[in-house]
């Protein structure tokens, strides 16, 4: 007896009944999703990149904007992502004039484009050291839909393309952080489980032969299925978790200075209380939107990264704003947002500090002054406020 396999509503082949439960239990652990049917014989196996339908297209009729649209819709099909006509993200693939040669990549996109996309895309241009503006544009069209505008020089150079499609196959992968076999590639993935399907190809009298040999093997088989089960267990009670805290002192202005400028001056925790690692934190430090309130540490700007960050050995460090506008978001929003230059993961039981936290409020008038902060890891998947805010009374 066999159970035929599907993998994303495609056969893949066939499985021994004996084998069944131990496939099953194998692609969970891989971050799949699998279903036994007893009844229609089958194995049902989803990898879950069917999330979010996508649409891809260009405005533009010239050829490099169609050459791109046709590399970016045979990857993404390749990795089983849904390219559909009535989509949930709609990507516009836009060539430029060479009079925007200054400007690599220009990003518009509308109010509903999901946060955990945008850090994921923020984090690949910046792997790829791609230059690149990110705007929100309201005069795009909602209708319910992320909407997102790709406007470069499409050229031979396919960086752009490549980490364009990485960002879309994290983000539409659903269990990455779970185990890393969540991204392998699909044309991988199905040669992959097929090596183990070769068995149903045997001749019927050795399957026979393997049918007969079952009932010696019972306890055997119990003992791995119980391992298998525990492990799967085990997998799953890994959890995320972190405390942020703000630890901060203030300095307050001599009582007969002309000036009245209080500073303060602290830092932002944050630890890993979970059990699986926390990376590339992206901070969102709050502050009332009024004049003579402003953050002063030392912060780079995404285009002057190149020049002035921090040298060591295993490249640039330090900090830096996430969006070339982030002066807008401070007047509009009164949100700075900040993420570290270099690659980093903060362990079970680690910790890492922001240093940069000095705000600086100037000639404050009878109000109260209260600052928040945010704390977004593993491209916004896990997100945690502070424990404690900073309250002020003038």
């Amino acid at each position: 007896m066999t159970y035929s396999v599907y993998f994303d509503g495609g056969l893949l082949g066939k499985a021994l009944y004996q084998s069944a439960v131990s496939l099953a239990l194998f692609c969970e652990q891989q971050g799949f999703e699998a279903v036994i049917d007893q009844h229609k014989e089958t194995i049902n196996i989803e990898t879950g990149r069917k999330q979010h339908p996508i649409s891809i297209s260009a405005r533009s009729k010239n050829q490099p904007s169609q050459d791109a649209v046709l590399k970016l819709n045979d990857i993404l099909k390749a990795e089983g992502l849904d390219l559909l006509k009535e989509p949930s993200i709609i990507i516009y693939l836009d060539s430029i004039d060479q009079q925007y040669s200054d400007q690599q990549l220009i990003i518009e996109h509308n109010v509903l484009l999901d946060e955990r996309l945008k850090n994921l895309l923020i984090i690949e241009f910046n792997k790829a050291k791609i230059p690149f503006v990110l705007n929100e544009k309201k005069n795009l069209a909602a209708d319910g839909k992320q909407q997102l505008a790709f406007r470069s020089q499409f050229n031979e150079d396919d960086r752009l393309i490549l980490s364009i499609s990485r960002a879309f196959i994290r983000y539409c992968s659903v269990k990455p952080a779970a185990n890393n076999s969540a991204i392998v590639p699909m044309p991988l993935i199905k040669s992959w489980l097929s090596s183990f399907l070769d068995q149903a190809r045997l001749p019927n009298t050795q399957e026979r032969k393997a049918v007969t040999k079952v009932p010696e093997k019972t306890m055997k088989p119990e003992k791995n299925k119980n391992i298998s089960t525990v492990n799967s267990q085990d997998q799953r009670l890994k959890k995320a978790n972190a405390e942020v805290f703000l630890n901060y002192t203030m300095l307050i202005p001599r009582s007969d200075g002309e000036e009245k400028e209080y500073m303060v001056n602290g830092s932002i925790i944050m630890k890993n209380t979970g059990d699986i690692d926390l990376k590339n934190p992206v901070i969102c430090i709050k502050i009332p939107v009024e004049q003579g309130i402003s953050l002063q540490g030392q912060i780079l700007p995404p285009k002057l990264v190149a020049g002035l960050a921090m040298k060591g050995s295993d490249g640039e460090k330090g900090w830096k704003y996430v969006y070339d506008d982030w002066r807008d978001r401070v007047k509009t929003k009164g949100e700075y947002w900040i993420t570290s230059i270099q690659e980093l993961t903060i362990p079970p039981g680690g910790s890492e500090v922001f240093n940069g936290l000095k705000v600086l409020i100037r000639e404050p008038k009878n109000s109260s002054v209260g600052i928040h902060a945010f704390v977004y890891f593993n491209e916004g998947k896990q997100q945690y406020a502070s424990n404690n805010t900073i309250s002020l009374s003038f």
